[in-house]
């Protein structure tokens, strides 16, 4: 539900637009049809006429009540959810390096610290490089489960950040397909969304690739998501 309340959010000015096309059309209809059954002499003629009367008010009333759906829905429903939403991050945790010793339990001084890795494919042939609110995918997490409509949220805080774009592909040999693209830095933020519903099902590798300035690769982070069938 939150998904669909989401994407309708997104159409909003589409749908309006829609709306407003829609409404013209009918106001249109419904003056001529009143002036019809003003002029109309015959019985069948004032019939006929009060038909396409009621039916461009019924199409009207529709209109304004999907209108009003659509506000409520941009205006109240969806800023609580995005507001609210929040995303499985693992919390770069530190662990330390222990330089041989004869005491197990000693740790130097100068011990160093390494992150722990971010959650990402490790397919042989492709080299995947996601850290953490620098180039990641946030959502959907590697190895999860998806269906139907998926939003994609991740970062892409590259230095001399320049584009950027996301793509998936089956297993085995890379047949990469674009989703889409941005050029604006992101932190942990939608992305944009990805349709599932004419894939197979099966195990897919979803990529976000960042641009330097250049138009040249600077990184990627792949990660394998699974498709289920829609039920």
């Amino acid at each position: 539900m939150e998904l669909i309340i989401k994407f309708l959010a997104s159409l909003e000015v589409p749908i309006y637009l829609i709306m407003v096309v829609v409404g013209i059309v009918y106001l249109r209809r419904l003056i001529i049809g009143l002036e019809e059954r003003r002029t109309a002499i015959f019985g069948l003629e004032r019939e006929a006429a009060r038909r396409r009367v009621t039916a461009a008010i019924s199409v009207l009333g529709l209109v304004g009540l999907l209108t009003l759906a659509e506000f409520s829905i941009a205006t109240f429903l969806a800023p609580p959810i995005i507001e609210q939403a929040s995303f499985a991050t693992p919390t770069p945790d530190a662990t330390t390096t222990v330089t041989p010793t004869l005491d197990p339990t000693f740790i130097p001084e100068n011990a160093t610290k390494t992150p722990t890795p971010f959650p990402q494919a490790q397919i042989d042939g492709l080299e995947s490089q996601c850290e953490a609110e620098v180039l990641a995918i946030n959502s959907p997490e590697h190895d999860a489960e998806v269906s139907g409509v998926v939003e994609i949220v991740g970062s892409v805080n590259m230095p001399n950040l320049g584009s950027y774009y996301y793509d998936y592909s089956t297993m085995g040999e890379p047949d990469w397909q674009t989703i889409a693209a941005g050029s604006m830095t992101r932190l942990k933020e939608s992305l944009g969304f990805w349709y599932t519903n004419d894939l197979t099902p099966g195990p897919y590798m979803l990529r976000l690739v960042a641009l330097d300035n250049d138009g040249k690769e600077s990184g990627e982070c792949v990660i394998v998501v699974h498709v289920l069938a829609e039920e």
